[in-house]
Formats: C-alpha cells, structure tokens, sequence
C-alpha cells in the first residue's frame, strides 16, 4: 500500500476507535486533531509492510492490545498504540499476510511472491510486466524486493538484444 493509503486507513481505524474513549481534558478540538495525526504517523511508521486486508488485520489486533491494556477510559497514550502495534507485528509474518487475502496456498503468485522476498529464482515474468504489477498491486511485494534482481535482468536484457543484432 501507498504511505497516503496506509495512513487514511489507520486514521479511519484511529477515529473508530478513540469515540469509545474520553479525550483527554487539557485538548481543545485543535489540539485534540493534532494529537490524532501525530498518533497516525507513529502508528504508521511502527507497521509493518502489508496489503490492504493484512492491515486490516494487524490493527483490528492492535486495538484488541489497547483494549485490554488500556486502564482508563481517557484516549490510550501514542505508546500504548506504538506497544501494540510492536507486539502484534512480532507474530505477524508474511504467510498470514497472505492468508487474510483467502488466497489458496498452491497459487503462482503467492509462492512466486515468497520467492522474490526470500531472494530465490524465479521466472522473469515475476519480475517484469503484468505479472510483477500485479503481486505489487495485491501488495506481496513492492519495487524494493524486485531491486536484488536488477543485475540479472539487465544482462537478459543484454543478451537478447545482442541477438537480435
């Protein structure tokens, strides 16, 4: 997911989930907003790398954390949420990630997506084209897992262009 896109969602999320609380007395509306979007930024930066629906989930697991943690009914304090989002992303890893998209274990693209994140081979079309578009688009990786590749890619490239010549 796109920074704006992760943080509109957890904003989203972070507004649900503070009306069940009392805002703190010594905010007035503006500084009560503030506090809102310092929390989304911290919260954002604390998350780690997923699709939309594992999101979803990772923080529908923070906001169980705060609930149980949390001891009064004022706002939890940005490290509270920092705390939550800390534990949960501990046993939050890349399979379960994938699983929230109710994909099967046996699709291409997941075990291609798992591949290129572990650094294995992997056909070229995983890495280029449609099929690379659209494991970004479904968020299993991004162009930052594709750069270790670069190097093979670009001789390929080279070597089919010297043929053609």
């Amino acid at each position: 997911m796109k920074y704006e896109e992760r943080k509109r969602l957890i904003s989203s999320w972070l507004f649900n989930l503070l009306k069940r609380y009392e805002a703190p007395s010594h905010l007035d509306e503006a500084a009560a907003r503030e506090e809102m979007v310092l929390m989304v930024e911290d919260i954002n930066s604390e998350v780690p790398n997923l699709n939309e629906n594992g999101l979803k989930d990772h923080l529908e697991r923070v906001a169980r954390f705060v609930r149980k943690n949390q001891t009064s009914r004022r706002w939890p304090t940005i490290s509270i949420f920092v705390k939550g989002v800390r534990d949960n992303s501990k046993n939050f890893d890349e399979a379960h990630a994938i699983k929230s998209e109710k994909r099967a274990w046996d699709d291409p693209m997941i075990i291609n997506a798992k591949r290129i994140k572990s650094g294995e081979g992997v056909d070229e079309t995983y890495l280029t084209g449609k099929r690379r578009d659209e494991l970004i688009r479904l968020g299993y990786i991004n162009l930052e897992d594709i750069k270790p590749y670069e190097k093979s890619l670009a001789r390929i490239r080279g070597k089919y262009q010297d043929a053609d010549v």
